[in-house]
């Protein structure tokens, strides 16, 4: 059995997503300089028996075998690639605000999933700040991203403005949870003939251990 680079987990239709697959399989494929005439065999066999049976289903009556690896690619995408609306797609993305326990990385990087169907075009980097700052609920992040000129801020500037903001915020929230110990204030009485300086704490301490031996 040869020894390939890379590893190529099996596709099952019921839970996996065809899309995410057919890109590690064309990266598997490509590593491995799998020949033309080897490419559908490869597909073939890192699929389960339920996908197995749904391909052979799709392009029957034609036997598998006959199938070149393009063709079963084409009629795999035909099948799990879902006609999309573009209004749909923009919809999801101007309507995303950021989670609750969403970091701002997570933030950034679920924008650009969501703006992929899009078609924004060039407007592309404009759409992902406007967005990515309106999406902030009520805070400082939100705050300091609203300082900023529309006209000059990038996405990159966007998302460093807000975690330099998230960190001052998490800092004040720590130094506002410190306990504060209060220092009472040492009063030294002077010492009569042949005695010692002593605090006034100390000589109220002592006053009390006098009292109690008494």
């Amino acid at each position: 059995m040869a020894n390939f680079l890379g590893n190529l987990s099996v596709f099952d239709y019921k839970i996996h997503e065809w899309e995410v697959f057919y890109g590690k399989l064309t990266q598997f494929i490509k590593l491995n300089t799998i020949s033309i005439s080897n490419q559908s065999a490869v597909l073939l066999t890192h699929l389960s028996d339920e996908s197995y049976r749904l391909v052979r289903n799709l392009v029957h009556p034609d036997k598998l075998e006959e199938r070149t690896y393009s063709e079963l690619v084409k009629v795999l995408n035909g099948h799990f690639t879902p006609k999309r609306s573009t209004f749909a797609d923009r919809a999801k993305f101007y309507e995303a605000i950021k989670s609750d326990g969403e970091t701002i990385e997570e933030w950034a990087a679920r924008l650009r999933g969501l703006a992929v169907y899009c078609e924004f075009g060039t407007e592309l980097d404009t759409l992902l700040r406007d967005r990515f700052v309106l999406g902030f609920g009520t805070g400082h992040e939100r705050d300091k991203l609203f300082e900023r000129d529309s006209k000059t801020l990038t996405l990159a500037e966007a998302l460093e403005v807000a975690q330099k903001a998230s960190c001052a915020r998490q800092a004040r929230a720590g130094g506002a949870g410190a306990v504060v110990v209060k220092e009472e204030p040492v009063f030294y009485v002077r010492a009569g003939a042949g005695g010692v300086a002593r605090s006034a704490a100390g000589q109220a301490a002592a006053g009390a251990g006098q009292a109690a031996a008494g």
